[in-house]
């Protein structure tokens, strides 16, 4: 592990630290006008060439003392060093109720001087909202503007106007969402007119809990579709055909459950059923992929784990907190083969028009931070992956709270009894109780559990997130009794209420084996700011994490011991060692495999990012050109020299089909003089008969501004047709090289070449598609006088 308590990093911020609180009784003495004077001081100072480092001991103390003044907090010592580890681009581990959120506002504040903008990544509108309202009258009392990055009264997001964008990103401080800053970062890069646009450069940003958004985000890319493609009718056939199968007979499952394919019986089944000979043949390729749709649907897939239903609509589950991914689609096929399964309407299927994962978007900021409660346990790829370094900072108070050992036993009801019993035994002492469940399913089978019991509670999953804060609120309260999903409150305190410290605290009860990070996550629900607790966490060789990833020893002992399992006798928690060690070692092979995949996925996007990057490039220079023209005119001779590059030589039959095709539908009027075989003086000629049509697309429109227009519109719908295949290429790149493991070739060294390779083809391709749509494309005026183009 790359982190201690007493690192180099946590040093040096101890040093600056004595810097800030030198300056804190000066602060204090200074009068209001003379404490806010200061913001104007240091821009001043900034504009004359001192650097932020430098003035990073005057910044805080400043905010310190106005934070006193305005909000009447004033930051901790270790709630300094935490603030200058995130100016600095490092990563703060800073436990629940260490108060990240005033931490925050320091470096935002010395980072917003630069008038470039500093920006708070949020998991949640809700987290977001909260923050900034509570802290904009710090920065505006400090003379910056603070804005939210989306309007809180649209929650679909598309009511907010290019103007309000370019006023929210403006502001010197901005809070907002991960997915708004990626959706906002698309759409801006997918303008047709630099007026749309409303981003400027990504100067500063601090991600709050940074293990959430790099890590558990870090296979999910946000994704602009385009329009639908064409329905299958095969979904609702291969559907039918799966329901009629019969187990282990027709098909089979693999041990974790993550896979189902047809057995031999169940392929001369489906040959039977849909009339055909050879499943496999190239010409019923798509009908088996819908088949093996279909199986991942019904058997891969659980309502409840992966996807809930509501309002006739299939919401993605995130299976890390439990949370409903709205707007989220799987691109694959296999959303509309769930559609299928649960009977609601099936959705389009979309082709990606651009797409963006949270390592290529924080990628794009100067300088980026990240604070959470739990990075500790990922410091080495955080440090590998994004070459950020995990400072863990030191508590206000110390920590109390007992974590107690975790109790195995062998099935699902076993574990269920002991913690429901241990959970009335608190609840009889009044003592608050946060009862944990890995899925939606699961807690409200808990919840029924409780309700049966007579024990009142709430329920927080992803059916009611819309409730949590207040949930939340409640959670520390005496006698409070909530269940949630992993989800549980991320973000927001659970404070004790009054007399609860005295009973014992907070009592977090897990119900489930979870991911480490996402387990110290809940543990550290309770226990803040030096306040008592305790958790304990209950699991069984059925759960979910034991079973889809066990190893031989714990199926072996797993086999042997349900035979004899009696279901009245008194639970029985297992002490064996190798068990007890298995588990951990299960646990470790499972955080290494999702660290391998997130490898993947981040070698993945470092080609699209580069790729993307130069795409927006390229389009930014076609928004801002300086003489449409002439770029356009460029772009048609590199087009004409591939397409002259296709033959190796040519006549007059072959230039006039090209010139029908690319340039003219009228007679292609070749002069009887050329010269076939000098490709310069064919590629004279095709320049020469272009600029003429051109010439008469202008005289045609007349007005200067619609001319520009017309030419921007052309060679942006060539770069987006273009790009659009592309992105689809890609995607489909990551299955199609993974076979190249069994020919000793690296599939991601694969995968980089092919990339690179379809890139320089698509921007030939970019280039042919410019000349069809800037000479065979017909324009004419509307009733309003504008100018309209169809594209051929």
């Amino acid at each position: 592990m790359r982190t201690t308590a007493f690192s180099f990093e946590l040093q040096r911020a101890r040093h600056i630290l004595t810097k800030v609180n030198a300056l804190a009784p000066m602060m204090r003495e200074m009068s209001d006008q003379e404490l806010q004077a200061q913001t104007p001081r240091m821009r001043k100072m900034l504009k004359g060439g001192k650097s932020l480092n430098s003035l990073l001991p005057m910044a805080f103390a400043t905010a310190r003392e106005a934070a006193r003044r305005v909000l009447g907090m004033y930051p901790y010592d270790v709630q300094v060093i935490g603030a200058i580890v995130l100016h600095h681009g490092w990563i703060a581990e800073m436990k629940t109720g260490e108060g990240k959120t005033l931490t925050a506002a320091l470096p935002l504040y010395l980072n917003g001087l630069t008038g470039k903008g500093a920006i708070l990544v949020t998991p949640s509108r809700y987290l977001a909202q909260r923050d900034q309202e509570e802290l904009s009258a710090l920065y505006e009392w400090l003379g910056l503007t603070c804005s939210l990055g989306f309007d809180p009264d649209d929650e679909s997001g598309n009511q907010a106007t290019v103007a309000d964008k370019r006023k929210w990103y403006q502001a010197d401080i901005l809070y907002t969402t991960g997915s708004t800053l990626a959706f906002d970062y698309l759409f801006n890069n997918l303008a047709s007119r630099p007026e749309d646009q409303y981003l400027r450069p990504y100067n500063y940003a601090i991600v709050d809990e940074a293990d959430a958004v790099f890590l558990d985000g870090a296979n999910s890319p946000m994704v602009v579709a385009s329009k639908p493609e064409l329905q299958s009718n095969l979904y609702r056939l291969t559907d039918e055909f799966v329901r009629s199968l019969e187990p282990v007979t027709d098909y089979r499952r693999s041990r974790n459950h993550k896979s189902a394919w047809l057995t031999h019986q169940g392929v001369l089944k489906a040959e039977q059923w849909f009339r055909i000979k050879g499943l496999f043949d190239d010409r019923h390729r798509e009908l088996y992929r819908h088949i093996s749709l279909a199986l991942q649907a019904h058997f891969v897939q659980q309502r409840g784990h992966d996807y809930m239903v509501e309002d006739g609509e299939v919401i993605l589950l995130d299976e890390a907190n439990g949370r409903l991914m709205r707007g989220m689609k799987v691109n694959t096929g296999i959303q509309q083969a769930v559609e299928q399964k649960e009977g609601v309407k099936i959705s389009d299927n979309r082709q990606a028009v651009a797409s963006i994962t949270y390592q290529g978007l924080f990628r794009l900021f100067n300088n980026v931070a990240g604070m959470t409660g739990t990075a500790r346990i990922a410091a080495d790829e955080f440090i590998d992956v994004y070459k950020m370094k995990v400072v863990q900072i030191p508590r206000h108070r110390k920590n109390i709270r007992k974590d107690h050992q975790p109790r195995v036993y062998l099935t699902t009801s076993e574990k269920l009894i002991e913690a429901i019993k241990l959970a009335e035994k608190l609840h009889q002492k009044g003592r608050p109780i946060l009862l944990i469940a890995g899925s939606v399913e699961n807690s409200e089978i808990v919840s029924e559990i409780l309700l049966n019991r007579g024990i009142p509670h709430n329920l927080l999953n992803a059916r009611n997130e819309a409730n949590e804060a207040a949930i939340i609120k409640n959670a520390g309260q005496k006698n409070a009794v909530t269940v949630s999903t992993n989800m549980a409150g991320r973000g927001t305190d659970i404070k004790l209420g009054p007399g609860v410290a005295k009973l014992g605290g907070l009592a977090v009860i897990g119900t489930e084996m979870l991911d480490p990070r996402v387990a110290e996550q809940l543990q550290g629900r309770a226990g803040r700011q030096g306040d008592p607790g305790d958790s304990w966490f209950f699991i069984s060789l059925e759960d979910n994490f034991v079973s889809q990833n066990s190893s031989p020893v714990i199926r072996k002992y797993y086999r042997r011991h349900i035979k004899h399992f009696n279901h009245q006798a008194k639970p029985h928690r297992l002490h064996n060692p190798r068990i007890l060690l298995s588990l951990l070692l299960l646990r470790d092979k499972v955080m290494v495999s999702q660290r391998q995949t997130r490898a993947r996925m981040y070698s993945y996007e470092n080609s699209m990012r580069l790729e993307r990057m130069t795409f927006y490039e390229s389009r930014d220079a076609i928004m801002n050109a300086d003489d449409y023209r002439k770029t356009a005119l460029n772009w048609m001779e590199h087009g004409f020299d591939v397409i002259l590059s296709k033959r190796s030589s040519w006549d007059y039959g072959h230039l006039k089909a090209m010139v029908n095709h690319w340039i003219t539908y009228d007679d292609a009027q070749i002069p009887a003089d050329l010269n076939y075989q000098d490709l310069a003086a064919v590629k004279g000629y095709l320049m020469s008969r272009s600029n003429e049509i051109l010439d008469q697309i202008e005289d045609s429109i007349g007005d200067p501004k619609q001319i520009d227009q017309f030419y921007r519109s052309a060679l942006l719908k060539a770069m987006d047709d273009c790009w659009v295949d592309q992105v689809a290429y890609l995607g489909y790149l990551k299955t199609l090289v993974q076979p190249w493991t069994l020919l000793q070739r690296n599939p991601m060294a694969v995968y980089h070449e092919k990339a690179y390779e379809r890139f320089k083809q698509m921007i030939d391709a970019v280039t042919q598609e410019a000349i069809r749509n800037l000479l065979l494309s017909t324009v004419a005026l509307n009733e309003d006088g504008e100018v309209v183009v169809y594209f051929v």
